[in-house]
């Protein structure tokens, strides 16, 4: 059965028709393909598209086999549309040399399944497509970061800091450590250490603490001096006055009560380094002046002098310290009201 009149159709034609016939998967099929299948489709369907005005030149041209089988001899020579009929089909049988010469010239498979592959690339066709799929693949990759991002919980561990060392207690802390550790670091004599063989090229000597000096009253004598001072006696003094219990006696809450009043605290504090730590002057010359430490109760003049001038900032930074925790207290009893 010739096929020409779909051959002479374009594919989009034939893509058409398939829709309107009712035939699947049409979109994926080469030409020939397609040919064929929606010509087996029509003639096993003859009853349901021959009366569609859109297949008559197929059911017309083609002349369908079932047609020939319902149709009798009697019926044939009797009717005088069907003898018409008959000589249509006889006139168009000349046609079939046409039919041939299409399927001759017909357009090869194997490029027009080339044809088909490169109209499946996805290739941008301007430059906005191009930036869009750039936009979607920073978007991708942000989404992924924020991702990886949660999962390390760096903001969990930030919130839970901030409001650990928000507070009088945390500040202050953080001042005696930093004290601390200058003056155990200055009161610990340094030795120099020679690096190893492949580190030569680098560093020659590294200073290291002398932990020797812990079984000595060097390091005892100074370490006892500012501990009391700083850290015992204020401590003592502002557990006894303790002026937040007075003014908490109405609302009994545990939120504005400090077992230490942070307050009278530092005030002892700038006390205490004021009667132990402050220089007096005494002139050696006319011209030159040096700062003279006295003794403080059971500590000579020399465990004096190793305080005031091993902490950061000497006498005044003692004194600078506590007037930072007085203001700390200050705005923090503010913050309470």
């Amino acid at each position: 059965m010739s096929t020409s009149w779909l051959q002479r159709k374009r594919k989009g034609e034939l893509i058409e028709l398939a829709q309107k016939a009712n035939l699947p998967d049409a979109d994926g099929l080469l030409k020939d393909d397609l040919v064929d299948a929606l010509y087996a489709h029509l003639e096993s369907n003859e009853t349901t598209f021959g009366k569609q005005t859109t297949f008559a030149d197929f059911y017309g041209r083609t002349g369908s086999p079932i047609k020939r089988e319902r149709a009798s001899p009697d019926a044939l020579a009797v009717a005088k549309p069907r003898r018409r009929q008959t000589k249509v089909f006889e006139n168009a049988e000349p046609e079939e040399p046409a039919s041939a010469t299409a399927l001759t010239t017909r357009t090869p498979r194997a490029v027009s399944r080339v044809t088909s592959r490169i109209s499946q690339v996805d290739i941008p066709a301007s430059p906005a497509q191009l930036a869009n799929a750039a936009d979607q693949q920073i978007q991708v990759a942000k989404a992924k970061a924020v991702e990886l991002w949660a999962k390390t919980r760096i903001d969990e561990a930030i919130e839970f800091l901030r409001e650990n060392v928000s507070s009088v207690a945390a500040i202050q802390s953080a001042l005696f450590i930093f004290e601390a550790s200058i003056l155990q670091w200055k009161t610990l004599a340094t030795q120099t250490v020679d690096t190893p063989q492949y580190a030569k090229p680098y560093v020659n000597t590294f200073p290291i603490p002398d932990l020797t000096k812990l079984l000595m009253s060097e390091f005892w004598a100074p370490a006892t001096l500012w501990s009391l001072t700083s850290l015992f006696f204020p401590l003592l003094v502002s557990y006894l006055f303790n002026l937040t219990q007075r003014t908490n006696t109405r609302h009994k809450t545990s939120s504005r009560v400090y077992a230490v009043d942070p307050l009278t605290f530092n005030i002892v504090k700038a006390l205490f380094a004021y009667w132990t730590f402050a220089p007096t002057t005494e002139a050696l010359t006319a011209e030159k002046k040096v700062a003279v430490w006295n003794s403080w109760g059971p500590f000579g003049a020399e465990t004096v002098q190793t305080v005031a001038t091993n902490v950061p900032g000497g006498y005044y930074g003692l004194q600078i310290s506590a007037f930072i925790g007085i203001v700390i207290s200050l705005y923090d009893a503010a913050l309470k009201k």
